[in-house]
């Protein structure tokens, strides 16, 4: 019985983040608040409110974290507007 429940689990994370990677893929605002919304409740609260900057640098930050996102297009995107937006420390 709990190995069947470990199964589910397993799958519904594996679907969150798959659906996360593919929100992030698109390097597109829109899509991701979206996915917060969906996933992340409490986050959504926060996130929504803050600037459009802040949304973007979190956007930005959290596919620079992702290691399955190294060498795509999305990554690079994200290092060219952390750079351009000198974000070396200033929200993290």
């Amino acid at each position: 019985m709990a190995e069947k429940k470990d199964q589910k689990t397993k799958k519904v994370y594996k679907k969150y983040t798959n659906s996360l990677k593919e929100a992030l893929e698109i390097f597109d605002l829109k899509a991701l608040i979206a996915w917060v919304k969906k996933y992340n409740k409490p986050m959504y609260e926060s996130f929504s409110k803050a600037p459009e900057e802040v949304q973007m640098a979190t956007m930005c930050r959290m596919i620079w974290n992702r290691t399955d996102m190294l060498n795509t297009e999305a990554h690079k995107k994200a290092c060219k507007w952390l750079q351009e937006h000198d974000m070396k420390g200033r929200i993290w």
